[in-house]
C-alpha cells in the first residue's frame, strides 16, 4: 500500500510525523510525494488554537475528496486533532477511515494495515508516548537541518493552552538517548539540530540523576554535529546559573524567549509565574553573558482583562527590551482552559487591532535599529566552536543586502476578525464550496531557524 503523510503545525508534529515514516518504510510501505498517488492517506493535525483546528479540518476534507476520485483506499488522521477530540472524530469526519492519538504513536503500521476496519487507536489515557534514538525515522526536509524532540508534554498550566490536554505532562528523554539521537544526525549529513518542546527549560528535571537542560546542551556541545539551537525557552525557568552555563556551552547565540505580555496583571491571570521586571533582568542578562546574541519572542494580545493601560505597558515593555524578532497572536478562547470564563473579555477586533499596533511598533524599531548603523559585522557573537564547523550563515547573522528591508516580525496566523468570543471549539468543519483554508507562505528572515518562517499566514 503507497502512503502519503501531511504534515501540519509545529516542528514537534513533523518529528511525529518522520518518526511514523521511519516506522512504515522499515514495515516494507512504499512512500509516494504527491497525494493523489496515495493508496493510504495520513494527516497528522494540529489543534493548538482555531484557526489550526480550521486548516486540519479542511486538509482531511480536502484529501477525502481523493478516495471518490483516486486511488486512495484508507485515511488516517492522527496528531493533536484526535488525541484531544478521540472518537468524536470519526463520528462527525465520516470520510476518515481510521484515527491515532499521540500516546500511541509506535502503532501506526497496525493501524495502516487494519485502516479498511475503521480501527480507533485513540485513547483517553494521559499521553505517554516517547520515542528514543533507536526508533527508525526518515527525514523529510531537503534541508540541512533536523528537529529533535528532547521532551515532550508540559506542567506549567498557562490558563490559555489546551496543550497539556492533549500532549500531557512534561516527559524528558534520557540525556545520552538524546545525545545518541544528534550523533546519529550529524553522521547522516544533517548541519544542525534544532531542539524542541512544549517546555525546553524544564527538561530533565522530572528524571532523577539525569541533569538539566544545560548539561544536555554541554553534553551536544562534545558532538560533531556543527550548529544546535534550542527552542521555546519559558522565562519562568530562567536564573543566573543556567545564564552562566548557558554562555559555555556550543549553542547558536539565538534565544527563542515567548514572553506571551508585558503587564503583570495579565502575565498573573495567564499564569506564567514570572514578571515584566524579570524578564527584563533575563533579557539583560543573556545579551551580556552572549555578546551578539538574537533574541526572539512571542506575545498574545486581547487576553481576558487586557486593558488599555495593560496594552500600553505591553508597548513600552516592547520598547525598553527592543526584541531583535517578534512574533504576535491574538487571544483564542480554547475548551478546557479556564480563561475562557474570564471576566472582561476584550472584542476579536479590538485584539486584531492591538496586534496590527504591535506588529508596527516593531516595524519602527526595526527601522531605528538599521538608521542607527545596527552592523551585523560588530554584532557577530563570540562562541565557542570548532574549527571544523566554523560559523557561518546558520548563525542567522547573515548580512542583509543593502537594498533589502529589515523583517522585524515573524508571520503568525491571526484569527479572523469574525472569530467570535462565544465560540465553542468544536471541529470546525465548514460546509459548502471555498471551504478549504487559504493561505500563503511567508519567507524565513535571516535570523529565523529554518523553518520558523516557513508558516501559513491566512489572508
Amino acid at each position: 500500500m503507497k502512503i502519503h503523510l501531511t504534515t501540519l503545525g509545529c516542528p514537534k508534529n513533523q518529528v511525529d510525523s518522520e518518526l511514523m515514516l521511519g516506522m512504515l518504510t522499515d514495515a516494507g510501505f512504499p512512500l509516494v510525494e504527491r497525494a493523489e498517488d496515495a493508496e493510504c492517506l495520513i494527516v497528522n493535525t494540529c489543534a493548538f488554537i482555531d484557526r489550526a483546528r480550521e486548516e486540519s479540518v479542511n486538509t482531511i476534507l480536502e484529501l477525502a475528496k481523493l478516495k471518490e476520485r483516486g486511488t486512495c483506499r484508507a485515511l488516517i488522521v492522527t496528531g493533536c486533532l484526535t488525541q484531544r477530540y478521540g472518537g468524536d472524530i470519526l463520528t462527525e469526519m465520516p470520510e476518515i477511515d481510521g484515527i491515532l492519538g499521540t500516546a500511541n504513536l509506535s502503532r501506526i503500521v497496525e493501524l495502516v494495515r487494519q485502516a479498511a476496519g475503521r480501527h480507533d487507536w485513540a485513547t483517553s489515557a494521559p499521553p505517554g508516548y516517547l520515542y528514543d534514538a533507536t526508533t527508525p525515522r526518515l527525514l523529510t526536509g531537503r534541508v540541512p537541518y533536523a528537529y529533535v524532540k528532547i521532551a515532550e508534554g508540559c506542567d506549567m498550566g498557562c490558563t490559555f493552552c489546551a496543550i497539556p490536554q492533549f500532549r500531557g505532562r512534561h516527559r524528558s528523554r534520557p540525556l545520552a538517548d538524546v545525545v545518541k539521537e544528534v550523533e546519529g544526525l550529524e553522521a547522516r549529513g544533517v548541519q544542525e539540530a534544532i531542539l524542541v518542546s512544549q517546555d525546553t527549560l524544564a527538561y530533565g528535571r522530572d528524571l532523577p540523576g539525569n541533569g538539566d537542560i544545560a548539561d544536555l546542551l554541554l553534553a551536544l556541545g562534545e558532538t560533531r554535529m556543527p550548529w544546535i539551537r534550542p527552542m521555546y525557552l519559558h522565562p519562568a525557568h530562567v536564573n543566573e546559573r543556567l545564564v552562566e552555563r548557558w554562555a559555555r556551552a556550543r549553542v547558536l547565540p539565538y534565544l527563542d524567549l515567548p514572553v506571551q505580555h508585558g503587564d503583570d496583571r495579565v502575565l498573573h491571570a495567564m499564569r506564567r509565574a514570572v514578571t515584566a521586571k524579570r524578564m527584563k533582568e533575563i533579557v539583560r542578562a543573556f545579551r551580556a553573558a552572549i555578546p551578539g546574541v538574537t533574541v526572539r519572542t512571542t506575545v498574545l494580545v486581547g487576553f481576558p482583562g487586557e486593558s488599555e493601560t495593560a496594552f500600553q505597558n505591553l508597548l513600552e515593555f516592547l520598547d525598553e527590551v527592543r526584541f531583535e524578532r517578534l512574533g504576535v497572536f491574538t487571544y483564542s478562547p480554547e475548551e478546557g482552559t479556564p480563561s475562557p470564563g474570564y471576566p472582561d473579555q476584550v472584542a476579536p477586533d479590538v485584539a486584531a487591532e492591538r496586534a496590527a499596533i504591535v506588529q508596527e511598533h516593531q516595524d519602527r524599531l526595526a527601522w531605528e535599529r538599521a538608521a542607527g548603523g545596527d552592523d551585523d559585522e560588530a554584532r557577530a557573537p563570540q562562541w565557542p566552536h570548532r574549527a571544523e564547523g566554523p560559523p557561518g550563515d546558520a548563525l542567522g547573522l547573515r548580512r542583509r543586502h543593502p537594498d533589502q528591508q529589515p523583517a522585524a516580525r515573524d508571520e503568525q496566523p491571526r484569527q479572523r476578525p469574525d472569530d467570535g468570543i462565544e465560540h465553542q471549539p468544536r471541529l470546525l468543519r465548514e460546509e459548502g464550496p471555498g471551504r478549504a483554508a487559504r493561505g500563503r507562505a511567508g519567507r524565513a528572515p535571516p535570523d529565523v531557524p529554518p523553518g520558523e518562517g516557513d508558516r501559513l499566514t491566512f489572508e
